[in-house]
């Protein structure tokens, strides 16, 4: 006999007691579940505490108030239909003539169930109506949430993005302790699909959030319990699918058990399980959440109701995915430098330069710093239309060059470079460099044409010997006075 150890890929011997023969279930919880460390320790609730979770969520599962009229005399008007529904509390009434139906919105779910009880196949005017409950399509499922989480705190989560219609946790009915996950509708669509963008993999604690769109029409109080279990914080690239089958069947054998694979075949660390009822996924789960399985304590969780094992455990990777991928492009974020050699519009060149230049005013030191004493731009490709963009916004006064200097000609002591098409030659000669540019200082070397344009190009900075003079990419000796 084993006691206090861990499972391992072939699971001991359990007293056998079944308590669903049918489904080959045992009853009894194994020895090493002392040895668990679940993530969430729940403590005992008070019979009338378990009690009154149940039927608050029951009520709110019910708690469906929308109905649809059909088969209403083309000429109905809104005032016939609040004199047939006279005995009832509407909230909101609308009457589609041209196709003969109304949605009425009542007071709560009872009223809703006695109206339908009532009108359901009667007459108006000789006609038949048909009254049943709208088809929902507002309603989410939040799932992977933390099993202490209360249902104020869940109305709290799910309330900033639209009116709610209902909302409500589902309990263990052996327990009254929450599963993890709850429901919410919404009185918009628009709502709903707001809630479920900014839901979806969001950090709770240790958890991120999967959410799911729900069709309430095949929603019952007995399917809103869950037969699928997630499992996860697995080791590290554990890929042994026999241990873990062997572990998870020590108290019920599933129908599916299957890990998680990306689409580039690399394992998600998570699998997801199924098994025949809701009673034997919850005795499962209270069973071996926590478990030590190679190393590593797994947390067990159960997934959202509804989807067959196969489907939720690919919801589950897309999920991820999309999680994990959210506010990323296809493409890394290009650097300055990439985009300014790919940029060749004037336009663009504008727009791009516009905020730069505004620091540039004042003598300031350019945002980018000072400049390095290497090209900037190892292959240019952009017009002088880059210079002219620079120049044309800003005050006659402080019209501050490219590179540093004003009027887009460059002065320095014992080398000099002329910058073709740039600004106006100013009375007497070049201008003295004075302020920064928006580059910062400009590097102790010259700027010359770099491509073969007529006008010249972009400019690139170059040593050359002190005392020469570029001009439209042409290097000369200094003339007599520097």
């Amino acid at each position: 006999e084993r006691g206090g150890g861990d499972f391992t890929s072939s699971p001991p011997p359990f007293p056998s007691e079944p308590t669903n023969p049918e489904a080959g279930c045992s009853g009894a919880v194994p020895r090493q579940r002392r040895t668990n460390a679940p993530e969430e320790e729940l403590p005992p609730l008070e019979p009338a505490e378990a009690r009154s979770r149940l039927e608050r969520s029951a009520r709110q599962f019910r708690n469906r108030r929308k109905v649809l009229i059909r088969g209403l005399p083309p000429d109905v008007s809104n005032q016939e239909v609040h004199e047939l529904l006279s005995d009832y509390e509407l909230k909101y009434c609308f009457v589609d003539k041209y196709k003969g139906t109304a949605f009425v919105t009542l007071l709560n779910g009872e009223q809703a169930e006695s109206a339908i009880r009532k009108f359901h196949l009667s007459k108006l005017r000789d006609r038949e109506l048909s009254v049943q409950l709208q088809p929902t399509d507002a309603l989410l499922c939040i799932a992977n949430l933390p099993r202490l989480y209360s249902q104020q705190q869940f109305e709290e989560l799910v309330r900033p993005f639209g009116n709610l219609e209902r909302c409500f946790l589902v309990y263990s009915e052996k327990t009254g302790h929450s599963k993890g996950y709850g429901f919410v509708e919404y009185m918009k669509k628009d709502s709903a699909a707001r809630a479920k963008s900014d839901l979806l993999g969001r950090q709770l604690g240790t958890r991120a959030l999967y959410v799911h769109w729900t069709d309430g029409a095949q929603l019952t109080l007995e399917l809103v319990h869950s037969r699928c279990l997630c499992v996860d914080k697995l080791p590290h690239n554990y890929a042994d699918l026999e241990e873990l089958r062997g572990v998870f069947s020590a108290l019920c054998p599933p129908t599916f058990c299957q890990l998680a694979y990306g689409q580039d075949g690399q394992l998600k660390g998570f699998a997801v399980l199924e098994y025949e009822s809701a009673e034997a996924a919850e005795m499962v789960q209270q069973a071996t959440d926590g478990l030590l399985l190679a190393g590593n304590h797994v947390r067990v969780s159960f997934c959202a109701p509804g989807p067959p094992g196969r489907s939720m455990l690919a919801a589950l990777i897309a999920a991820q995915a999309t999680a994990l991928n959210r506010g990323k492009g296809l493409l890394p974020e290009p650097n300055i430098l990439q985009i300014l050699n790919s940029l060749g519009n004037p336009a663009s060149l504008q727009l791009l330069l516009n905020p730069l230049l505004h620091g540039a005013v004042g003598g300031k030191q350019g945002i980018l710093g000072a400049a390095p004493s290497m090209p900037l731009v190892a292959n240019p490709a952009l017009s002088t239309a880059l210079l002219q963009l620079a120049l044309q916004n800003q005050p006659q006064a402080q019209q501050v060059g490219w590179g540093g200097g004003r009027g887009g000609r460059l002065h320095r002591r014992r080398s000099f470079c002329r910058v073709s098409g740039a600004g106006k030659k100013p009375p007497g000669g070049f201008w003295r460099l004075r302020n920064r540019g928006i580059w910062g200082r400009p590097p102790r070397g010259e700027l010359r044409n770099a491509t073969a344009s007529p006008r010249g190009a972009l400019l690139a900075v170059r040593e050359l010997p002190g005392g020469y003079r570029c001009r439209s990419g042409a290097a000369s000796p200094p003339q007599s006075a520097p």
